[in-house]
């Protein structure tokens, strides 16, 4: 039996050939058409960093309707929770300071840190902007607890704002700065 021509294989394109000028992915600087010279649309990778923006995208916007709603404990909750702590910001720090209070409740920022302790420590910026209501109350117990039990990051920052008040706490968050 008679048989055309041999089937050429045409080259893969590459994800420049694809390219829409308002989409995030930029085209690629790769020879265009070789097999395995850039990242092919759709490659594993590439799919996880759209699904790992999409769910970051979704937290957000869940984000922005439980604060909306005034549903300030769900919204510190999802926070505490978000995947790679995309909600673990000083926007959103603002966001609960910034957010009305209801009576015979906790201020919304303190219901956000108390979230943010029960789930496990706070960063720096966190241990921070905590810090200064509670010294501003007079609470240094509390303080002195949370760095007992490693809730808070210390860092020079962290013991400025604490020797003020206790020059004993101060040296130690110092001390275990200077240790990490």
């Amino acid at each position: 039996a008679a048989r055309g021509p041999p089937l050429r294989r045409r080259p893969i394109p590459c994800c420049c050939v694809a390219w829409r000028p308002w989409t995030s992915r930029p085209p690629c600087t790769s020879s265009a058409g070789t097999a395995g010279s850039a990242q092919e649309p759709g490659s594993a990778d590439e799919i996880k960093a759209s699904e790992d923006r999409l769910k970051n995208l979704l937290f957000k916007q869940q984000f922005e309707n439980l604060m909306n709603s005034m549903d300030f404990k769900g919204a510190a909750k999802l926070a505490a929770e978000s995947p790679q702590q995309v909600l673990r910001t000083p926007a959103t720090i603002q966001r609960f300071q910034q957010a009305p209070g209801q009576p015979g409740q906790a201020t919304p920022i303190l219901t956000y840190f108390g979230m943010l302790l029960e789930k496990g420590k706070l960063n720096a910026m966190e241990s921070i902007e905590l810090a200064k209501p509670v010294i501003q109350q007079g609470k240094q117990q509390l303080l002195q607890k949370w760095i007992g039990e490693d809730k808070l990051e210390c860092t020079e920052e962290l013991g400025d704002a604490v020797k003020m008040v206790d020059p004993q706490l101060a040296l130690s968050v110092y001390l275990r700065a200077s240790a990490s």
